[in-house]
Parts: structure tokens; C-alpha cells; sequence
């Protein structure tokens, strides 16, 4: 596999890792949390960073660094005060970004994957904050061998019988993330999500440079969507993708870096196919690359357009100009909302012929 095995044993590795002896205190931070006790915060962020000099020594944990200290510093600033007031926070993280080759703060993938199951940290003891988590981890998870799956098409002729399975592939992953996502809104109501967990999520100013908190533009679906249905020059939407990109892309682990710049030397993959598809419209396999496509699409618009509608849930309680997470408004996801339409239009326009399976 080119993704899932070294991100899954990478993920794994900093999950338990501890370099900086927080599994015993973490417990604690929830109550602080609650209590609003800024000196209990404060202490245990500068225990915490008064370690990482002398236990940090590689990329696994620099990455387990980030995560614990991302969790303490954004409770502070979540209470008002800024994480650099704690004395040499700012360049850890700085050091820490540059060892792990990742954003210097706390990202979703610290929030979830890099997450210990057994030893979870938190900023709340509510119920959902642990189903969030647990069904962001189990989405991540569900999508590297998606990725793998169309990597692998990439270079691919319509009429090649391996794409069939990797189409598969990729909409299995895909089902599981559409499911978590679906379990997340079924469970968070947007007032619990939007009072009670989103001000953990603040931006943060490191080395200058405003970062965003984990959120739902740093996932998986990100490198999906460039794989798959990304515009094309002149297409509608294009420079706004191209921005969206620079913007969100550096969140990403460097191994999903280097996997988007890869697959941008090549077409998206839907409008190839499609393309490909009506110059050999009679052959079975072509018909059996095309009928996965519309799989898989099904499940991109079975989580893109339920996302789209909670974000926009949440949104309408919060105050004008709010912003998500990740710095956006529902804008975004309505950009990316067309682009996935737009390109299930174009498959649904696609050779009658080539639909036939056989």
C-alpha cells in the first residue's frame, strides 16, 4: 500500500506515545476546562512545555509533543489568554512543526488519530466529545486505503478490469466515513456542537502565522476530492479550488502532501474516465469502471451534502461572520457542494452503453 500501512503505523506509534508524561494528568484537564480555572491551565501547560527539550527526540514524539500541548494551550486561549503568555511555548511548537514536518499546533489528526484510545485526551467531559472523537479516528481510518484505491487508478485506462476493485475499494472507505459523519449529527446537537466544543477549536498565531484548529477541511476527503473530482483549468470554480488548496493542503501529514502533489500531474480522475469512457462506450469493462464511479459518487454526495446542511445548522445559531474551525464559512462547503454535483452531472451524461454491466 503507498499510504495506509506507514500513516496507520505512524498514527498508532504517536497514539502511544507519552514523551511527555501527560496521560497522568490529562484526566484533569476537562475539569479545569469546566471550572475555568486559568492558573490550573496555565501550570499544567507549562509543566507539560518544560518537557519537551528533554523528551522530544524524534518525529513520533515531536507528534505525540504536539498533540498534548496543543490540547492544554488552545483550553487557554479557548479561556481568553494567549498560549504564548506561557514562557517558550511558541518556538516548541515552532521546533516541534519542523520535526514532524506538519503545521506547528494541534490538527485533527492529534485530535483523533494520534488520539490514544485507552488513554483519550479531552477538553470536555461530555458524552459527545468522546463520540466525536471516536468517529473522526474510525472516518480517517476508513479512507487510507480509499486513497491508496485512487492512487493506484491514477494512471489507468477506462477499459482496465483493476479499476472495477479500486473503485470498490474506495467506496467501501467512503460508506464508513459517510456513516461517522452521520453519527456525529444524529448524536451532536449544533448547540452542544457550537457552545460547548467549538470554542476549543480557536485559531492560534505561531511564529506569525495565524493556524487553524482541527476541522473538517484538513481531512481526508481533501486529498479524495483532488484525486478525484478536482475543476480542471477553465473549469467553473477553479481558481477558488486553487486558493482552497494553498490554504488547507499544509494541514495535511507530509505523506498526504507529497500524495496530492502526485496526483496533481494527472487529470482527476472522474472527467478522465468519463472522457476515456465515450471514446469505448460498448466494452464491459469500461461499463464496470463507470459503475463504480457512480458508487463512489453516491457516497461523496451521501456525506458532502448532510455535512453541508450541519454546518449550516451550526451556523445559524452563531453570531454573523462566525467562522468554522478550519476559518471558513458554509461558503466553502457550498463551492464544494456544486463541484461534486457538477461532476455527478457529468458522469450521469456519460455513454448509455457504457452502463451495462457484465
Amino acid at each position: 500500500m503507498l499510504l495506509a500501512s506507514p500513516m496507520r503505523e505512524l498514527d498508532l506509534l504517536v497514539a502511544g506515545s507519552d514523551p511527555l508524561d501527560a496521560a497522568r494528568d490529562a484526566p484533569r484537564l476537562p475539569a479545569l476546562n469546566r471550572a475555568g480555572d486559568v492558573a490550573g491551565l496555565d501550570r499544567l501547560a507549562r509543566t507539560w512545555n518544560g518537557r519537551v527539550a528533554a523528551h522530544v527526540h524524534d518525529t513520533v514524539t515531536a507528534g505525540a509533543a504536539l498533540r498534548d500541548l496543543g490540547f492544554a494551550l488552545a483550553s487557554l486561549e479557548r479561556h481568553g489568554v494567549d498560549f504564548r503568555s506561557v514562557p517558550g511555548a511558541e518556538e516548541n511548537l515552532l521546533r516541534l512543526g519542523a520535526r514532524t514536518e506538519e503545521v506547528p499546533r494541534d490538527s485533527v489528526y492529534t485530535y483523533a488519530l494520534r488520539n490514544p484510545v485507552n488513554a483519550v485526551r479531552s477538553f470536555t467531559e461530555l458524552p459527545e466529545e468522546a463520540l466525536f472523537i471516536r468517529e473522526v479516528r474510525t472516518a480517517g481510518v476508513a479512507l487510507r486505503p480509499a486513497v491508496d484505491a485512487l492512487l493506484d487508478a491514477l494512471t489507468l485506462a477506462a477499459d482496465d478490469p483493476v479499476l472495477a476493485e479500486l473503485l470498490a475499494e474506495a467506496t467501501r472507505g467512503f460508506t464508513v466515513f459517510a456513516q461517522s459523519l452521520l453519527a456525529v449529527k444524529r448524536a451532536i446537537t449544533p448547540e452542544t456542537f457550537s457552545g460547548e466544543l467549538r470554542p476549543y477549536f480557536p485559531p492560534m498565531t505561531v511564529g506569525g502565522q495565524v493556524l487553524y484548529a482541527p476541522g473538517g477541511a484538513q481531512m481526508t476527503p481533501l486529498l479524495v476530492d483532488v484525486l478525484l473530482i478536482r475543476p480542471e483549468p477553465g473549469d467553473p470554480g477553479e481558481e477558488w479550488y486553487e486558493r482552497y488548496l494553498r490554504e488547507n493542503l499544509p494541514y495535511l501529514p507530509a505523506a498526504y502532501r507529497a500524495a496530492s502533489d502526485r496526483a496533481r500531474r494527472h487529470r482527476p480522475l472522474l472527467p478522465r474516465l468519463v472522457d476515456e469512457a465515450g471514446r469505448s462506450p460498448t466494452r464491459p469493462t469500461t461499463g464496470r469502471t463507470l459503475a463504480g464511479l457512480r458508487s463512489l459518487m453516491r457516497e461523496l454526495l451521501r456525506f458532502r451534502l448532510p455535512h453541508l446542511q450541519l454546518a449550516k445548522a451550526n451556523m445559524n445559531i452563531r453570531p454573523d461572520g462566525s467562522l468554522g474551525s478550519g476559518g471558513y464559512t458554509t461558503g466553502s462547503l457550498d463551492h464544494l457542494a456544486e463541484l461534486t454535483l457538477a461532476r455527478h452531472r457529468l458522469l450521469s451524461g456519460a455513454p448509455a452503453g457504457a452502463t451495462t454491466e457484465k
